[in-house]
């Protein structure tokens, strides 16, 4: 295609006209018209490309934000882009690139970026919680297994609960208080194991990533 400045800036326009949440609709517009994007000036590119990939982030591209992300980060860090569109877009993109490993299951890669974007900022709450996710996505061996004997012994206090109150009660009243005995120990140990079991978890995140105890996640764990 011939190079043609005007229909080039056309199609600049043309996409921001589109509205700033229409997300799916700018990469309908950017992709079929990707020939006028490379013969953009170079500053409207960039501005384009940035907003492109952005918009593929918002509708669940994983793969094909991560194809473009690290070439992007590249350029900010080059041309030194500080900011776009209100937001630190050096973070911005490095938060969304560690978001869509984690959403395409590259638990341990989106580990790696978490930790360069806690060491650039330290009160960075979403990149701590999605560190955590990382950490109980993999599956670890004495965190799946402490959460599997707690909801075990919770599950025996129920049962315990059950036949006090059907059995126990109206049959066996002398039982009455082994039983209530063994129903408190079920109950209070499970809750406790995992309580200890995601203690356990903020320590070992802590350990890697710098020790800050947040309380409102530690709730969110055992509230949702």
């Amino acid at each position: 295609m011939n190079f043609n400045p005007s229909k080039n800036k056309d199609f600049y326009f043309e996409y921001h006209r589109i509205g700033s949440k229409a997300f799916r609709d700018k990469v309908r517009f950017y992709e079929d018209n990707r020939s006028y994007v490379g013969q953009l000036e170079y500053s409207d590119r960039i501005d384009i490309d940035l907003d492109y990939v952005l918009c593929l982030f918002e509708i669940g591209k994983y793969h094909k934000f991560l194809s473009k992300a690290d070439s992007l980060i590249e350029i900010v860090i080059m041309n030194n882009i500080f900011d776009f569109n209100g937001v630190n877009i050096y973070n911005d993109l490095l938060f969304k690139k560690a978001a869509c490993l984690f959403n395409t299951g590259q638990y341990i890669k989106s580990e790696k970026v978490l930790k360069s974007i806690v060491k650039i900022e330290p009160e960075n709450d979403l990149a701590r919680s999605l560190y955590g996710k990382c950490k109980r996505k993999q599956g670890r061996d004495w965190y799946e297994g402490a959460k599997a004997l707690a909801m075990v012994m919770l599950i025996s206090a129920l049962s315990i609960a059950f036949m006090e109150l059907l059995i126990v009660r109206p049959f066996y009243n002398e039982y009455i208080a082994t039983i209530s005995s063994m129903k408190i120990f079920f109950l209070v140990s499970g809750i406790l194991s995992l309580i200890g079991n995601e203690v356990y978890l903020f320590y070992v995140i802590g350990k890697e990533i710098g020790y800050k105890f947040d309380l409102q996640e530690f709730k969110k764990r055992f509230l949702k």
